[in-house]
């Protein structure tokens, strides 16, 4: 019997995730635990015309569509560089038509600020959800940036249309979960009743990166998959990997 998987990415997320399992012999179901709001592209285009940043920062994929139709709207200035948090961001900007000027190699927030070069006078602004940590722009601030923020989407903890799905799929069984953001972890635990909860704790936690990891682990999970890169392929290869070692130790 194949393994199963509950993937808890956002809607129009989730397949490469979903698919990256397939390919590894696990079957995932897919249910959003959180739900993305874009904010409106003419608001952001203002903010990033405003005050000729000197970079821009994207910290999340959930991000690009909305710059993408703002930039539209009102092109960047030449001067005007762009950064993002991964890979996947970056890809994302690409294909929306957008130069990306930094990558960090490490896959997590906190690992841009080291990428942007000598940022004392510089001005950044950070592209990111309404209810992000202050963590990046504090590492900014202390290398001396003049650092704005502006909200490119909202992240919406615990969606109602998925509660039912949700519990559904934590009472068929389930193998493991997994998380690739702390809103994820948060929304799942919002969404269930006690006794499912319980439930989808003693499955196999798989985490996209060390600070989901953390947010999990806070929720009474006990990751035992932490994706390095913190990417879903890479997420995907990770857990096939615990699995072989399970069926084989």
């Amino acid at each position: 019997m194949r393994p199963r998987f509950l993937v808890t990415r956002p809607a129009g997320q989730a397949a490469a995730l979903v698919d990256a399992l397939a390919e590894r012999g696990i079957d995932a179901t897919a249910v959003p635990t959180v739900a993305i709001q874009p904010a409106d592209p003419a608001t952001l285009a203002a903010a990033m015309a405003d005050a000729g940043w000197d970079w821009v920062v994207v910290t999340s994929a959930n991000g690009v569509a909305p710059i993408a139709a703002a930039v539209r709207e009102v092109p960047l200035p030449g001067t005007t560089r762009l950064a993002a948090v991964g890979a996947p961001t970056a890809a994302a900007l690409r294909a929306a038509g957008l130069r990306v000027d930094h990558v960090p190699e490490a896959f997590r927030t906190l690992a841009i600020a080291a990428g942007l070069g000598p940022l004392q006078g510089r001005r950044v602004l950070l592209a990111r959800a309404g209810a992000a940590t202050p963590e990046l722009r504090d590492a900014l601030l202390a290398r001396g940036a003049i650092v704005g923020e502006m909200v490119a989407y909202h992240t919406l903890e615990a969606p109602q249309g998925s509660r039912e799905p949700l519990r559904a799929a934590v009472g068929a069984g389930l193998d493991g979960v997994t998380f690739t953001s702390g809103s994820t972890v948060r929304g799942l635990v919002a969404l269930l009743a006690p006794d499912e909860l319980a439930v989808a704790r003693r499955a196999v936690t798989a985490c996209i990166g060390p600070v989901t990891a953390a947010t999990a682990a806070r929720h009474g999970f006990e990751p035992r998959i932490v994706a390095q890169p913190h990417t879903a392929p890479a997420l995907a290869t990770a857990i096939a990997a615990h699995l072989y070692l399970e069926i084989h130790a």
